[in-house]
């Protein structure tokens, strides 16, 4: 399968328009986290899978979940795993899919959104990490391993950062605004605000964890 949707708990106001205006033109399923699989039905998505601990939303919305989505899995609050990790690894399981959408991750609570930043160093995301894709309102979030890479400009997106998450080694930035010449650091580092120039921007490096987030200022 080529891809799947993932919508998270975060705030609506992340949400990117397309998940308010032209939800259901959005190829693949969805699973929905907790809050996440009520807005999918009441926008007319039935999601696939239902997961989460569930403590942000009342008893009668749990029964509306479990009355209408055939996979309803509730965890107990007091666990290991945010609802996010629980979710991406269910659909890692059940679909197998070459790209991982995942929206409303980047939101709200700082310490949830850490441990999304940092799923490609838990072991069991480490076949798959380069396939995940957040999204919101004003950020796309996506992973990269060692190599060379062509990255293209989305649309209304003003700026690009280049963050090496961990220990990386001979990065380089080509045709951007600001060049970036054979890098090498053993602490995370985040080349922020950097644009694009042309439609496109070649970086590479030789090891280590890069995530490429373009952005835009809030309105």
């Amino acid at each position: 399968m080529k891809r799947v949707n993932i919508l998270l708990g975060g705030p609506k106001s992340e949400y990117p328009d397309e998940l308010s205006k032209s939800i259901k033109g959005i190829p693949g399923p969805w699973i929905g986290a907790d809050r996440g699989s009520l807005y999918l039905i009441a926008h007319g998505i039935l999601p696939e899978l239902a997961i989460g601990d569930f403590d942000s939303i009342n008893k009668k919305e749990q029964k509306l979940l479990r009355d209408n989505v055939h996979d309803f899995q509730k965890f107990p609050p007091e666990k290991d795993d945010t609802d996010s990790q629980l979710c991406i690894l269910a659909a890692k399981e059940k679909f197998e899919a070459e790209e991982y959408y995942i929206y409303g991750a980047t939101g709200g609570r700082i310490d949830h959104f850490l441990v999304n930043l940092f799923l490609p160093y838990d072991q069991r995301f480490l076949s798959f990490y380069d396939k995940l894709y957040f999204k919101s309102s004003t950020n796309t979030i996506r992973f990269f391993r060692p190599g060379r890479y062509t990255i293209y400009h989305e649309e209304s997106m003003k700026y690009v950062g280049f963050v090496n998450l961990g220990p990386v080694t001979h990065l380089n930035i080509l045709d951007a605004k600001y060049k970036l010449n054979d890098f090498t650091a053993m602490r995370p580092v985040s080349f922020a605000s950097n644009e694009f120039v042309k439609d496109t921007i070649n970086f590479g490096f030789e090891s280590g964890i890069v995530a490429v987030i373009q952005s835009k200022d809030s309105k």
